[in-house]
């Protein structure tokens, strides 16, 4: 597919996705999958890709091995590289450390966080996730018991926007928390900065002060929900109203 970026991605990950025929059209990428390392590695040689995504454990030549493969050749060493792994054991993350990959991904994997990684990697806007009007309370912040709180103004099922006159630096990684209408339980997943809008240098002016996030673990009946919600064009609105030019409290004050 001419002018769409190139992934490549081992086979040991594509279980955890959910591939249809048209993925690759609908989200604008040229999905190349590799049967093993070696060859990963081919197609990296042959097709220059933008983008790769190895699990560390690749058949007849490990992902770490492919990664540093990849650096040692000049031609190809500025190609991102993500390495996946199914634990959070200390060898593992010192294997993709000493290869210095791009980033590292723990397993399961989910089209969410290929595409979360994706866009974040190769700075691309999010193309199949439309945006509705929605005003909730969102809770969020770096520490899970010390949340702080404000309102979202759009959602969609690859992230939120939130006002707020404070917002974290992009790519900072977060936990929310938000309950949306006719849901039991609230929706809880970790996200991360893409985009900040600020009142000085908006980003985009018709938006107020705030940042923008993209999810990073939304379970299958949370994404479900978010789906049910832009699905309904739901916009709810709950009666508590944030001040003008207050910036969020922690939800425990």
């Amino acid at each position: 597919m001419a002018g769409y970026p190139k992934i490549v991605i081992s086979s040991e990950i594509v279980p955890d996705l959910e591939l249809d025929d048209d993925f690759s059209v609908r989200e604008g990428f040229d999905l190349l999958i590799a049967r093993d390392g070696r060859h990963a590695w081919e197609l990296i040689e042959e097709e220059r890709p933008d983008l790769v995504f190895l699990d560390l454990y690749c058949s007849v030549l490990a992902g770490d091995t492919c990664c540093q493969m990849i650096r040692q050749d000049l031609t190809l060493q500025a190609t991102p590289v993500v390495l996946v792994i199914d634990s959070q054991r200390k060898e593992d993350l010192a294997r993709c450390l000493k290869v210095k990959c791009t980033d590292v991904i723990f397993k399961p994997l989910s089209n969410h966080l290929l595409l979360a990684t994706t866009r974040r990697i190769l700075g691309l806007a999010y193309r199949s996730f439309p945006r509705v009007p929605t005003r909730i309370i969102v809770r969020y912040g770096e520490d899970p018991l010390n949340l702080f709180h404000a309102f979202s103004v759009n959602l969609s099922s690859g992230g939120i926007f939130i006002e707020t006159d404070d917002p974290y630096p992009p790519d900072r990684e977060l936990f929310l928390e938000f309950s949306l209408p006719n849901t039991a339980q609230p929706v809880v997943c970790k996200a991360f900065v893409a985009w900040i809008n600020t009142m000085d240098g908006p980003v985009h002016p018709g938006m107020p002060a705030g940042m923008g996030l993209q999810f990073l673990s939304l379970s299958l009946p949370d994404l479900l929900a978010v789906w049910d919600h832009i699905s309904h064009d739901h916009d709810g609105r709950p009666g508590l109203r944030p001040g003008p030019g207050k910036s969020p409290k922690p939800a425990s004050e």
